[in-house]
């Protein structure tokens, strides 16, 4: 909202896709906190009952089937239900990382396409749900796996609007952070400080 893509918005969510998945409500211009300070655990939302064992000890987590560690997990699933051969095969399960796949996927792997095809499909879905919470003027994909670019990002909003309430259908953008590298949780911190010392200075102003 600050240094990104966000900027002149006032109602977004970030959904950060990483080897979990990290996710923030902003309402009206301000980051939605709730009463404990934890509000914003869309990752651990369920999407499939007695579904996949999340870390948080609970099973179906968003978080399971949609984070760089979700897409793993899927692609070696796929390996047992799928026959087409794959580069994917010849890689161990500690060895394979969220980049393999998408390398995989741009060369043309079936196996890879499907994997990310299923992650979009799940994400999207989810997304419409939080639409319906909030009302957002967009989505903003951040983290290792919103760098796949078009192979995530097509099966997430063509899922996204194929789930939506008629009344949302084509008001909600998804797009990739503009803020990339080790500097953005900096710049983050950095504007929630700044946010609230000018809400104490206009408090200061006005009382």
């Amino acid at each position: 909202m600050v240094y990104g893509g966000a900027k002149k918005m006032k109602n977004f969510v970030v959904i950060t896709l990483g080897t979990g998945l990290g996710n923030a409500f902003v309402v009206d211009g301000r980051l939605i906190y709730g009463h404990d300070g934890r509000a914003g655990e869309l990752g651990h939302v369920n999407v499939r009952q007695n579904g996949r064992l999340c870390r948080c000890g609970n099973r179906g987590c968003l978080e399971t089937y949609v984070s760089a560690t979700g897409l793993k997990r899927t692609a070696f699933e796929l390996m047992s239900d799928m026959t087409e051969n794959s580069v994917l095969r010849n890689v161990s399960y500690h060895d394979m990382t969220a980049k393999m796949i998408h390398e995989a996927a741009i060369n043309g792997d079936a196996l890879a396409i499907e994997a990310f095809q299923i992650t979009g499909e799940i994400l999207g879905m989810a997304l419409a749900d939080a639409v319906a919470f909030s009302s957002p003027e967009a989505i903003i994909l951040f983290g290792g796996l919103a760098k796949a670019g078009d192979m995530i990002l097509n099966p997430v909003k063509a899922s996204m609007e194929a789930n939506l309430l008629n009344i949302f259908k084509g008001k909600t953008k998804v797009l990739v952070s503009e803020l990339q590298g080790a500097n953005t949780a900096v710049l983050g911190a950095a504007a929630l400080i700044w946010s609230e010392l000018e809400e104490k200075q206009i408090f200061a102003l006005t009382s």
